[in-house]
């Protein structure tokens, strides 16, 4: 039989190192007492008692830090003194948070819970650990091969081409909002406060090992990236030149806007968490209604809840969360929020034109053509259009497309001969202009149903008709099926729509919002491949437009504390999208901004509107930079604060920030209309 000890030395051989990393999700307490917490409760009692205890060591932690720069791993004279003394705090406290854990792991030896969260902490940390060796390996120009980890963790780079400065930004977020954390939880941890305690560490486990996944990405980025440069070198001067900046209200005030809707996100992923600890359908819903209602009340038990749910995902669960506005209770509210609307109808159109198939992607991987203009792909490869009461009928083997508009469309099939010669003789309207929108959701969830809320204020304002896609949906449908749906979508509207409805379109623009500003950038991307019609503008709002989860990006730190983007997520999302035989750091179709100069230089006028607070925001200054250099017409409203999604947060008890956001994105799509 194995003892404490031997455990400990199995979880330190390198061989032995990554397996079982994963964090799982434990089974939760059974139960928890609906009501409100008592002033003597003990919980926050034990917050009281530990307070002071925290605030001392945190003290005393930073104390001993300003002390530790003479850190000999590291070649103090190769890197900039910033970078060694962030490499060296780092280093001090992952050896002490290992140690602590391999002592907690002895001490705690009877308590199974609390075991195996400390032999994850030992094998996390020592990773850490290997990994700022390596680094300081490099920087003293020696061989890394006896510091091999495992792929994933591995930093394979050498002293001219190791970004110091992408390392620094992520060490420095580490030290500051996770170590030092975690540091203090190792000195103040108790049995007694179990439930509490295991939480925290799950959390901040979740959030350091999401880090080591990410240094060898920001070790290894490219010293020419934009996010190396200081923001008053030209380039960024440049960039700066095609920002508008808007400020829609004091920081404090935008803060507390979204937290106000952070509380619903949160409460509705601890009930939903909740709900998942009974087997019965019956059972959850029941206990999900319950915990709705106690959370309400115990928001500190609920955002804790919320943030171990989140560290630990269960994919089923995170979607259905996502979803909760689809299906349900919620479901039922939604249209509440919705702005009347004429015309709302969905059409179901076939796959008409050459599609988009993995065998023929996996063959342009092969011939290096994925990045490359083919003109090859836009002949319709079946003529046989369905009648209007055909593309009426419902049908969930075609591709939907919800169809807004402020004014009474005609279904020119479904009129009869008279009917139609009177429809010429009045002057029928005739549509030239139209806006193709794909939702959001990250590839895995919502419809064009929840993007109601400000499609349909789009279409009245704008009086336009708008083409909502309702693409097939990850993990069931991955990467290619989506997009092709879209494309499938597009290549009807642009040639045969006019047979069904009083639509001649002259003008189009598309537009998309989060995992939809991708596919929209990878819609104009195939169309420029295949040879076919261009758009004449695209609006991209927070598009995700590098699904290569190995590349770093600075903004994606925000994802480690962001109630709706959770790193968790992030990766549950891309991973369930982007099929393991397929590569984002190659195929412009997943990662469109990784597209080369050749499609980029046939884009039409490109917009986009992100927020600050947002993890995918600075992917899109990488996209932008690359099309200014190009020439091409870019621009980007950038607004202060805002998090991701905001155009959805228009609604009664959302943000009232955002309003002006949706006027703005009008504003821009007339604009590119009229171009």
């Amino acid at each position: 039989m194995q003892t404490i000890e031997d455990k400990i030395k199995l979880c330190l051989t390198v061989g032995n190192l990554t397996e079982d990393i994963n964090l799982e999700l434990t089974k939760e307490e059974q139960s928890i007492e609906m009501q409100e917490k008592i002033k003597d409760d003990p919980v926050k009692i034990v917050y009281k008692e530990i307070q002071f205890k925290q605030q001392e060591l945190m003290q005393s932690t930073w104390q001993v830090l300003d002390k530790v720069w003479n850190c000999p791993i590291f070649n103090q004279a190769a890197i900039s003194k910033e970078l060694y003394q962030n490499l060296s705090e780092c280093y001090y406290l992952l050896n002490k948070i290992h140690q602590n854990a391999i002592d907690l792991t002895k001490k705690f030896n009877e308590v199974p819970d609390f075991l195996t969260r400390f032999f994850q902490a030992i094998k996390i940390t020592f990773i850490g650990i290997l990994q700022l060796e390596q680094i300081g390996l490099i920087t003293n120009d020696k061989d890394i091969e006896s510091k091999q980890i495992n792929q994933q963790y591995n930093i394979n780079s050498n002293r001219q081409k190791l970004n110091q400065k992408a390392i620094c930004i992520l060490v420095e977020f580490l030290i500051t909002h996770i170590l030092s954390h975690l540091a203090v939880l190792f000195e103040t941890i108790e049995v007694r406060r179990e439930k509490y305690e295991l939480r925290q560490l799950v959390i901040y486990l979740s959030k350091l090992q999401t880090c080591f996944e990410q240094l060898p990405c920001a070790a290894q980025l490219d010293i020419e990236d934009i996010f190396c440069y200081d923001r008053s070198d030209p380039r960024w001067q440049g960039l700066n030149s095609i920002i508008s900046e808007v400020v829609l209200g004091p920081r404090e005030q935008i803060s507390e806007s979204y937290g106000k809707l952070a509380d619903g996100i949160m409460l509705a992923n601890a009930m939903i968490s909740k709900g998942s600890e009974f087997s019965s359908e019956a059972a959850q819903q029941v206990m999900q209604g319950f915990g709705a209602l106690y959370y309400l009340v115990a928001k500190k038990e609920a955002k804790l809840k919320a943030n171990h749910f989140m560290a630990e995902p269960n994919k089923n669960l995170i979607f259905k969360v996502w979803n909760l506005g689809e299906s349900g209770f919620l479901s039922k509210l939604l249209p509440l929020l919705f702005p009347q609307i004429t015309y709302n109808r969905k059409i179901y159109i076939p796959q008409l034109f050459k599609p988009l198939v993995e065998d023929n992607i996996l063959q342009q991987y092969k011939e290096n053509k994925i990045n490359r203009i083919q003109n090859d792909c836009g002949e319709c490869l079946n003529t046989n259009l369905p009648n209007c009461q055909e593309l009426l009928l419902k049908n969930k083997e075609k591709v939907i497309v919800r169809v807004l508009c402020h004014y009474n469309l005609q279904e020119i099939q479904t009129l009869s001969l008279l009917q139609q010669t009177l429809k010429l003789i009045q002057g029928q309207k005739i549509f030239d202009q139209i806006v193709i929108h794909i939702h959001g959701g990250g590839f895995v969830s919502m419809s064009s149903r929840s993007h109601q809320t400000y499609t349909r204020k789009w279409a009245k304002n704008l009086q336009v008709p708008i083409f909502s896609i309702d693409y097939r949906k990850a993990p069931e449908s991955p990467y290619p099926y989506g997009l092709d749906d879209c494309w499938q979508a597009y290549m009807f509207i642009m040639n045969y729509i006019d047979k069904y409805f009083n639509i001649k379109p002259k003008k189009v623009v598309l537009v998309g919002d989060s995992a939809g500003g991708n596919l929209v950038a990878a819609l104009t991307i195939y169309i420029i491949k295949a040879g076919a019609r261009i758009p004449d503008g695209i609006l991209m709002a927070y598009p995700a437009l590098c699904l290569d989860i190995k590349k770093f990006t600075p903004s994606s730190l925000i994802s480690l504390n962001d109630p709706l983007l959770h790193h968790t997520v992030l990766k549950l999302c891309i991973s369930s999208y982007v099929p393991e035989k397929f590569d984002a750091s190659l195929d412009p179709l997943m990662s469109p901004s990784i597209a080369s100069d050749e499609i980029l230089a046939r884009f039409p006028p490109t917009r986009m509107v992100l927020g600050t607070n947002d993890p995918l925001h600075d992917e899109s200054f990488r996209f932008a930079d690359r099309l200014l250099k190009l020439g091409k017409d870019v621009k980007i409203t950038e607004y202060k604060w805002m998090p991701h999604g905001f155009l959805s947060f228009d609604v009664v008890q959302g943000m009232k920030e955002a309003e002006q956001t949706v006027l703005d994105a009008q504003k821009i799509i007339q604009n590119l209309l009229q171009y």
